[in-house]
């Protein structure tokens, strides 16, 4: 054997060689042909994947890509995509399974209801999760009229057919486990039992009366029904914010507020509210801006309200307070600044002047006195004071003459009626403490004040006459005696007849409408 070797050693490397490159290059064409891509599952849900996935062996991940467009793929349902890769230009196609395997994350627990509950399967559950839609089913309960314990059977099922179960507790109850009290709020049986006609004599009220709803904290009541013991927590707590209420201001500009000045009202059932002013206020800025407030109470509830500052420029003068019309008599005294006040919006009581230089006390007639004040910005504010002076006899005379003398004198009866008649001009007023004075002031009257002035003019002119007047006093007119006859004369504006007229032809007027006067009381007029 040895000498063959020796004999053949040339024959037998050359032999291993040729084995061995043979082996090199199936080897090579092997790894180099075979599938480099492989089928794969990925649990639902899975959001990333990678050509890695697919690869057969790491060593060919180089060279590789996807070419399906993965984005275009939804991970959420269970299905099978084909995948077209690529190695070295070289396209394969594999399966990629999205698959459910996995059964629902489910945290159970369970429930204290009232007799009489329904069975819903979600009360069951804290919270569940799952790659895919979920359904909740319990196990069915008839009756859950008794106070016990019943046996719930909950089993989430997700669409694949993936299922996660568990018996849970129902307890049933007639007391409410906890209730929640606001702070000043009324608390009663009512409030704690769920069925108050059939069960308010399951509790005591003394266990009613350990809850203090004026002071925040937690109670626990304990009642005893049918030897089975319950409990309820009460929880009296603060949360709702003080009560706020604001109003606007307007300022003057170069002035300041404060926060106290906006808050209208502010209170709360704990008894302690903090105010802050939240704005910056800008004083400088001439208009509206809104101002926010927050109140606080003493846990930490807070409530904010908006109210409106308006700065303004000072552009008004004082007020005048106190100006009154006056009405004296003749050589009267007057004290001008009597209860007179000048006030300014910005900067309260102000001094005044009064100008009385056209005022004159001594002569019947209407005058007005004028008051000035200023600010302290300049704005001025005048006001004037209506001064009536009184007249006297005297002043009516003087008025009469001169009424005379210019449109009565040399006249004779008719044409001092027709005179009166046709200056003076009618109107309802009976003229007051003075008809004469009043008619000549006022150039107007009625029947009564033309009767009084014919009467006082024929008078001045020494002309006999009676003032005259129907039984109901609705109309008023004169009597003239003159050539020995009595005559009816009649200056009142209107269709009365002016006169001469007789008693006969002064009753059968139209104006009269039949009206009459005393005739005994008067001379006869024939």
């Amino acid at each position: 054997m040895k000498s063959f070797i020796l004999k053949n050693w040339k024959k037998i490397i050359f032999g291993v060689i040729i084995l061995i490159i043979l082996s090199g290059v199936s080897f090579f064409l092997y790894i180099e042909y075979r599938p480099k891509f492989k089928s794969i599952s990925i649990e639902l849900g899975t959001d990333k994947i990678s050509v890695n996935d697919f690869l057969v062996d790491p060593m060919y991940k180089n060279n590789t890509k996807i070419i399906t467009d993965l984005s275009e793929i939804d991970f959420s349902q269970v299905s099978e995509i084909n995948i077209k890769l690529s190695y070295k230009g070289k396209e394969e196609i594999v399966k990629l399974k999205i698959i459910d395997t996995e059964p629902p994350v489910v945290e159970f627990q369970d429930i204290l209801k009232y007799s009489g509950y329904k069975i819903d399967p979600n009360d069951f559950i804290v919270k569940k999760e799952d790659k895919s839609e979920m359904i909740v089913t319990a196990s069915e309960i008839e009756d859950t009229s008794e106070f016990k314990d019943y046996v719930v059977e909950v089993t989430v099922s997700d669409i694949y057919g993936n299922k996660t179960s568990k018996k849970c507790i129902l307890k049933t109850t007639w007391l409410k486990s906890i209730v929640y009290v606001e702070l000043g709020s009324e608390f009663s049986k009512a409030s704690v039992v769920e069925n108050y006609d059939r069960d308010q004599d399951k509790i005591s009220q003394e266990e009613i009366d350990k809850v203090d709803s004026l002071k925040v904290g937690e109670y626990i009541l304990n009642a005893t029904y049918e030897k089975r013991k319950y409990t309820a927590k009460v929880i009296v707590q603060d949360t709702k914010g003080p009560t706020l209420e604001l109003k606007n201001l307007t300022i003057y500009e170069n002035k300041t507020t404060s926060k106290d000045n906006f808050i209208k009202i502010v209170s709360d059932v704990s008894g302690e509210v903090t105010t802050t002013l939240i704005t910056k206020i800008d004083y400088k800025k001439i208009g509206t801006q809104e101002i926010v407030i927050e109140a606080l109470d003493k846990y930490e509830n807070k409530t904010t309200k908006t109210a409106k500052l308006t700065i303004i420029k000072d552009t008004k003068g004082p007020v005048f307070y106190g100006i009154k019309d006056i009405t004296v008599n003749k050589n009267a005294s007057i004290n001008y600044s009597y209860g007179i006040k000048a006030v300014d919006a910005n900067d309260g009581n102000c001094t005044f002047s009064v100008s009385t230089n056209k005022v004159n006390l001594s002569a019947a007639g209407t005058y007005y006195a004028t008051y000035t004040s200023k600010d302290s910005k300049g704005n001025l504010t005048t006001a004037k004071r209506k001064i009536v002076v009184r007249h006297d006899q005297a002043d009516t005379n003087r008025k009469f003459d001169e009424f005379y003398n210019q449109y009565l004198a040399g006249k004779s009866i008719l044409g001092m009626t027709s005179t009166i008649k046709s200056v003076i001009s009618y109107n309802s007023s009976w003229g007051g403490d003075d008809p004469i004075w009043y008619g000549l002031t006022n150039n107007s009257g009625n029947c009564y004040v033309h009767a009084l002035l014919l009467q006082k003019a024929l008078t001045k002119a020494g002309i006999t006459n009676r003032l005259i007047h129907v039984i109901d006093k609705t109309h008023y007119w004169n009597l003239v005696y003159s050539g020995g006859v009595w005559r009816h004369y009649d200056s009142t504006p209107g269709s009365h007849i002016v006169g001469p007229a007789t008693d006969t032809e002064k009753f059968n007027s139209a104006a009269m409408k039949g009206r009459d006067w005393d005739r005994s009381a008067y001379p006869v007029a024939n």
